[in-house]
């Protein structure tokens, strides 16, 4: 995918098209998703809680016709990303969790920020990032989601 096409979907207005208005972030071990709509694609957002051997938090922006290629990859609970080595900004570097990957035409999914970076655009606080609905609401921000606030967020209190 080319780098216009991946910013024209990351950047297109999206509205959530669940009919329920509660959205549920599932419990550690389960896994849920959230469908989107633009004018001229259809979108999911994975809500992935399950991890094999340690917890795992992840929200992740695909388009339906190439669901394959993730575009935006929130991991908030993880383990530290290696990144290749290349020309651009956080080239062989280690970037620890919660970081944010953004679908790259030359590195894939491959290339991790740090949430406060310029690129990743999701700056939240080390309290917000205790609020499971506060940082799927930022993602979804990130997303370019619209109706954000007509659906009310769910979830067990604890990250673990």
């Amino acid at each position: 995918m080319e780098f216009e096409q991946i910013q024209e979907l990351i950047n297109s207005l999206k509205m959530i098209i669940n009919e329920e208005k509660d959205i549920v972030i599932p419990n550690p071990g389960n896994k849920d998703k959230i469908e989107l709509k633009s004018s001229s694609y259809l979108f999911v957002v994975d809500l992935n809680r399950s991890g094999h051997k340690k917890p795992k938090c992840t929200f992740q922006l695909r388009e339906q016709q190439h669901k394959d290629y993730p575009l935006l990859r929130l991991d908030l609970i993880g383990r530290t990303h290696p990144n290749p080595p290349g020309n651009f900004p956080l080239a062989n570097q280690e970037v620890p969790c919660p970081h944010i990957h953004i679908a790259d035409p030359n590195y894939g999914q491959s290339i991790a920020y740090p949430l406060n970076h310029n690129y990743a655009k999701m700056f939240l606080t080390d309290d917000e990032l205790e609020d499971l609905a506060i940082v799927l609401k930022s993602f979804l921000e990130r997303c370019n989601v619209g109706n954000i606030n007509e659906y009310n967020y769910n979830y067990q209190v604890t990250l673990l």
